[in-house]
């Protein structure tokens, strides 16, 4: 894993998987350490909850692989819009595919399973005036 420093602190997080009990263990641990969150099932509903509110910078934690659209569509489509580079990108997946992924923009890498500490370090490093 590795982090780059960033200009833009986001304001939000934004969960991106497929997989229902990830979004859930990740929305049960962000609410209760009073985090705001929203929760996408693939890259297509992701790229609309940005669409909605332009203005907002999120933390991303984004799934590798997911149908419609996968992490690196979105990831695509994002390094298209330089607009929409305002937010920071953590791509989940498990090891041997984060491997793979080594030419997509993101600005950390978090390989599946991970751990409740590993998701708190993350966000410490890129919210750390909401801790």
């Amino acid at each position: 894993m590795y982090a780059k420093e960033i200009s833009n602190t986001p304001q939000k997080i934004l969960v991106v998987d497929d997989e229902a009990i990830i979004r859930d263990m990740m929305t049960d641990i962000l609410d209760m350490e009073g985090y705001p969150i929203e929760v996408a099932r693939n890259g297509r509903d992701a790229l609309d909850i940005l669409a909605a509110d332009p203005r907002m910078s999120y933390l991303i934690f984004l799934d590798l692989m997911m149908p419609v659209v996968s992490g690196y569509d979105f990831c695509q489509t994002l390094s298209q819009d330089p607009a929409r580079r305002q937010h920071v990108i953590i791509l989940m997946s498990a090891l041997d595919q984060l491997a793979k992924a080594t030419a997509l923009s993101v600005d950390q890498t978090m390989p599946k399973p991970f751990t409740v500490d590993d998701i708190m370090h993350i966000i410490q490093t890129y919210m750390p005036e909401h801790i």
